[in-house]
């Protein structure tokens, strides 16, 4: 016994050593595989949003205080805004003013445009009278020399009867163009028609007179024989027919004039238009001014960005605050949610979706719940490896969880306790 005594004994120490590793090593996987969720516990959480102004200022009113519930949209607090309404009202100003410019030239460029127009249409009128003046003359030159040759020639019985005829004939022209003379000068009067229609019908009426009179004075000469004096009155009446034709010719120029009348005109039309598109111009300038003015005048209004309750309130009326400082702290209700934190082996049973039952810790009243996002790594050890063989560290994994709804009553910052999760079931 002696002789073996002692390396027996040391290798049953070695054995044991070994034996008692392995089994720790065992009950080690299976507390890892097999533990399941000891009830941890979380915090009801909620987004919060920092409401501050847009503008520097000093705070005129403040509409809502620390525990107050707020609706997206409200206004909670005012600056003073004297200054910014100042330039409003001068920006609107400018708006009318611009609009009174519009009308102006609006109106200048009506005017202009009236006047081309007229000018253009007394430019026609006159060319149509003129020539009608020139064919009229032209024609009472041929019934002149006409009439020349009939006074210097013999007069025949069957020349007064024509004479007579001719005579008869031009009377009753004279006379409806008389007649139509007076019914267009009526109907001219009512505006029923132009002036250059009206001036054709008196050039009518008075080329039939002129060849009613040369007819008369024809049939004249015929019962009476030419004299010297007819001759020479039948010549005079050449001449005068010519000298009618000349003036008729010459007052053509006239109408170069009036043209130039409708250019400088049709300038003026243009002017119009140039003053009316620089007021519209202005205008659209000043409404870009108002727009801005109104934009900076609503950045004097807090509005609160969520529905939500005040949670702290860091500014008070009469105090100078600058763009950005956060005057009060938003904490929304529309969403919560509390994040817990899982060993690896438990998230495996999890997956975004899934519907949970928690307690409200503070009533024991159950809440449901539903897993939004898994987090994809770990975010600390809860158990940290030790020196044995083998031995891992456990990683916690944060699993996120969002209420549908929670009553009024149940406030951000209560503990939660994980009851179950469908996956388990």
């Amino acid at each position: 016994m002696k002789k073996y005594g002692f390396p027996v004994v040391i290798g049953l120490i070695i054995v044991c050593i070994i034996a008692g590793f392995y089994l720790l090593d065992e009950t080690k996987a299976k507390s890892i595989n097999d533990s399941s969720p000891s009830s941890p516990t979380a915090y009801i959480e909620g987004d919060q949003v920092k409401v501050s102004f847009k503008l520097d200022g000093r705070i005129e009113e403040l509409h809502v205080d620390v525990g107050d519930f707020v609706e997206k949209g409200q206004v909670i607090g005012i600056l003073q805004n004297e200054e910014l309404e100042a330039k409003v009202a001068q920006a609107q100003a400018s708006v009318q003013l611009s609009e009174a410019k519009i009308n102006e030239a609006s109106g200048a460029l009506s005017t202009a445009e009236a006047k081309k127009d007229q000018g253009i249409e007394a430019v026609n009128a006159t060319r149509d009278s003129i020539d009608k003046q020139i064919e009229q003359a032209k024609a009472a030159v041929k019934l002149a020399e006409a009439n020349l040759e009939v006074v210097k020639n013999s007069v025949r019985p069957e020349q007064v009867k024509q004479a007579e005829s001719q005579m008869n004939v031009a009377l009753e022209a004279q006379n409806t163009a008389e007649k139509n003379l007076k019914r267009y000068e009526q109907l001219y009067e009512e505006g029923l028609i132009s002036l250059a229609e009206l001036e054709k019908a008196n050039l009518n009426y008075q080329d039939a007179k002129t060849k009613y009179e040369v007819a008369k004075e024809q049939y004249e000469m015929a019962s009476q024989g030419p004299t010297e004096e007819q001759i020479k009155a039948a010549e005079a009446q050449v001449e005068q027919a010519n000298a009618a034709l000349q003036t008729a010719i010459s007052a053509k120029k006239q109408i170069a004039v009036q043209q130039k009348d409708v250019e400088a005109a049709n300038g003026g039309v243009k002017q119009a238009q140039g003053a009316v598109s620089s007021a519209q111009a202005g205008k659209s300038q000043a409404e870009a001014a108002l727009k801005e003015a109104n934009t900076y005048l609503s950045y004097t209004q807090l509005i609160a960005p969520a529905d939500g309750i005040i949670t702290t309130k860091s500014a008070t009326i009469g105090e100078l605050v600058s763009a950005g400082f956060p005057v009060f702290t938003l904490e929304q209700t529309n969403k919560r949610w509390s994040n817990f934190y899982f060993p690896e082996s438990n998230i495996v049973k999890m997956k975004t979706g899934d519907h949970v039952i928690l307690k409200l810790v503070a009533t024991g009243e159950e809440l449901e719940g539903k897993i939004v996002s898994i987090a994809p790594a770990a975010d600390f050890a809860v158990q940290k490896a030790t020196q044995n063989i083998d031995d891992l560290d456990i990683r916690s994994f944060k699993v996120k969880v969002e209420y549908p709804s929670l009553p009024d009553y149940i406030k951000t910052g209560m503990t939660v306790q994980w009851v179950s999760h469908e996956g388990e079931k």
